[in-house]
């Protein structure tokens, strides 16, 4: 496994000692906006796509500039140059049309810290008997899902090259002993909730991530949210977003906000002038998230939201009918500016 480089080593230790404080409930060890800009200097400095979107300094971390999440699939965006040179390579689903987006890391410390310690602290009763809708990591290497749910305790993956074992998946509930964490993708859920699943063991917890992006389903999220609870009966259902070119994650319950990391800081933005939106404004979601130290800091999503006065995250859907600021980036642009 690569080290980090020395533009990017001291920077690594102080993400860590601002993740730990959050998640110790402690102070900041230094003001967000400060780490932010140190962070992009270095990544500018290694990561000529953003090398390339960058005009001027930056005082603080609404004045970096924002890499458009479809640049992921043309560009090699981040301060890892090539899969060679990285520890692991996370790789978009793709289902939504084009190339697949690569998020290079030289270590998932820094992910498996946020990822993992955010997780217990909003969901801390979540069983450790994991039954996962999704491929094990040694068939499917490049899922940053299956990646930060192998975390979560003793994990038994459902998914197969061919679909869903329904037949293993049923029996992995009847024969369960105890309160089951179930993890899934909406797609595989409303798959497995329409062949007739058995009831849940009582305590059990059901993690839902992902729409139906790309996909033919006769389910709405809240249809299928309802008839999970109908079917499985789970003490609780949790919500997930993430994705694959960010390291944190938000979390929420069906039909209320996600929440944010002290580290993930979202914003609502004018998909046109990328101008920050008032606060309980809807616009374009963009996340500065300082664990993604190997990939780019600031990302702008392809998805709609309202972010609160408090940092609650009310996700709307996917943009649509407005130009992505940045897409017009070329790889010529990328080289010229080396």
């Amino acid at each position: 496994m690569s080290a980090w480089p020395p533009a990017l080593a001291p920077l690594a230790v102080r993400v860590r000692a601002y993740v730990e404080a959050a998640l110790a409930d402690r102070p900041e060890p230094e003001p967000f906006d400060s780490l932010a800009v140190a962070i992009h200097r270095a990544q500018r400095a290694l990561d000529p796509v953003l090398a390339a979107l960058a005009e001027g300094e930056p005082s603080d971390a609404l004045g970096i500039p924002a890499v458009p999440v479809a640049l992921f699939k043309d560009l090699p965006v981040g301060t890892v140059s090539s899969d060679e040179d990285a520890a692991v390579v996370f790789r978009t689903s793709g289902t939504t049309g084009g190339g697949r987006g690569s998020h290079r890391l030289r270590s998932t410390e820094l992910y498996d810290l946020g990822a993992q310690g955010f997780h217990r602290r909003c969901v801390p009763d979540a069983p450790r008997e994991v039954v996962a809708l999704l491929h094990d990591p040694a068939i499917a290497p490049d899922s940053s899902l299956s990646h930060m749910v192998a975390g979560f305790g003793r994990v038994r993956w459902a998914l197969r090259p061919a679909g869903l074992d329904h037949e293993a998946l049923d029996a992995w509930v009847r024969e369960a002993t105890g309160p089951l964490y179930v993890a899934a993708t909406a797609f595989a859920l409303a798959d497995w909730l329409q062949h007739g699943p058995p009831v849940l063991p009582a305590g059990s917890v059901v993690m839902v991530t992902g729409g139906f992006k790309g996909r033919t389903v006769a389910l709405s999220d809240e249809a299928m949210y309802a008839l999970a609870q109908e079917r499985l009966q789970p003490e609780r259902l949790v919500t997930e977003y993430g994705m694959t070119e960010l390291s944190s994650q938000l979390w929420g319950r069906p039909g209320q906000p996600y929440r944010a990391p002290r580290w993930l800081r979202v914003v609502a933005v004018d998909p046109a002038t990328g101008r920050p939106r008032a606060a309980g404004e809807r616009g374009q979601l963009r996340f500065i998230d300082l664990c993604n130290l190997d990939g780019t800091l600031v990302i702008d999503t392809m998805d709609e939201g309202v972010v609160g006065a408090d940092g609650e995250v009310t996700l709307l859907g996917r943009l649509e009918g407005s130009e992505v600021r940045g897409c017009s980036l070329t790889m010529e642009d990328v080289w010229a500016s080396r």
